[in-house]
């Protein structure tokens, strides 16, 4: 039993040691003394932060043949959370005896005030023998009580307002993109690009058709014509290609020219057509039948046809052509 106790005082002289080793420059105090019993309160720091803790010191102090009892006092604070709290061991010397509690209570930042309630203090006179009186010196005759005043903690005032530039000029830092968005403005350029691209190509091709329209029959045909062997069709073994193109280039010249629909006929409607048209002559009838059905049978009936072929298809074209602008211009 003693050991347990030994114990007992060494872990609050160690708390006490700790608790009273925290550096403060002032101090709140408060006397709640009534008759021969003193207790005096001591609360460091003067006024509560919610930013530090509030250390409370309680000494009770009264003659050595008064036992002192303090209830808990846990829920008669107001505007703290109770962190630690311990006792001391009573001290008796010079026929007083003192007892210290201590408290180590963290302020809440949103309480309007902090403040300690009024508690009962029970006084016992422990020198008479139930059923005697005290001595008359004794101011409390045995048992006896009394209530304290509410203690009020004075709070830190409002804190000045912040005035003046930062000492810290912020930098913008950099945060590299993710590899989804690099991925997303990949897309998007691709997607700019490509519209762009297509814009541009629409856009030269209504260019030309607007430039073409604006030509004469045989102007527009010889361009057109132009572009065609631009493509190439026959180096790449596109014949069959390639003669339907040219003889619908010549198809087209004929349209614009007499106002024959030749592009939607066949070769012998068309012709049939032709015949009985009075701009075309014998020869240049017998010289647009011969071209057109050469063509036919490459087209159509799976003749083989040589670059030779093509030159010479490509030639009677163009002089059919030319032959017939100059034909129109001397009428």
């Amino acid at each position: 039993m003693r050991e347990v106790c030994q114990i007992k005082w060494l872990v609050a002289t160690v708390i006490s040691y700790y608790l009273l080793s925290v550096p403060s420059l002032s101090a709140f105090t408060a006397d709640l003394s009534h008759g021969e019993v003193s207790i005096k309160l001591e609360a460091t720091p003067e006024r509560v932060s919610p930013a530090q803790d509030l250390m409370l010191t309680v000494t009770v102090e009264a003659p050595a043949h008064l036992e002192v009892t303090l209830p808990d006092l846990r829920d008669r604070f107001a505007g703290f959370s109770m962190a630690e709290d311990f006792a001391t061991e009573p001290v008796t010397a010079n026929g007083r005896r003192r007892q210290t509690y201590r408290w180590r209570l963290e302020p809440e930042p949103a309480a309007e005030r902090y403040r300690l309630a009024p508690f009962a203090v029970t006084v016992t006179d422990t020198s008479q023998s139930p059923g005697t009186h005290s001595p008359k010196d004794s101011l409390l005759p045995p048992p006896s009580s009394f209530a304290t005043r509410p203690v009020i903690f004075p709070a830190e005032g409002a804190r000045p307002p912040v005035t003046g530039d930062p000492e810290v000029n912020p930098e913008p830092v950099y945060i590299p993109p993710t590899a989804r968005t690099v991925a997303l403005w990949i897309v998007a350029a691709l997607g700019g690009l490509a519209a762009l691209a297509a814009a541009l190509f629409g856009l030269t091709r209504l260019s030309r058709r607007v430039r073409e329209f604006r030509m004469s029959p045989v102007e527009r045909a010889m361009a057109e014509l132009q572009r065609l062997l631009g493509r190439n069709l026959p180096a790449r073994g596109l014949y069959k290609e390639f003669y339907i193109e040219l003889t619908m280039v010549v198809r087209r010249y004929i349209e614009r020219t007499r106002g024959i629909r030749a592009p939607e006929q066949t070769t012998q409607e068309f012709l049939a057509a032709a015949a009985g048209h009075p701009s075309f002559t014998p020869e240049i009838l017998a010289q647009l039948t011969t071209f057109l059905e050469s063509a036919d049978l490459v087209k159509f009936a799976g003749q083989e046809a040589t670059p030779a072929m093509t030159d010479a298809a490509t030639a009677n074209a163009q002089a059919y052509i030319r032959a017939d602008a100059q034909l129109a211009g001397k009428e």
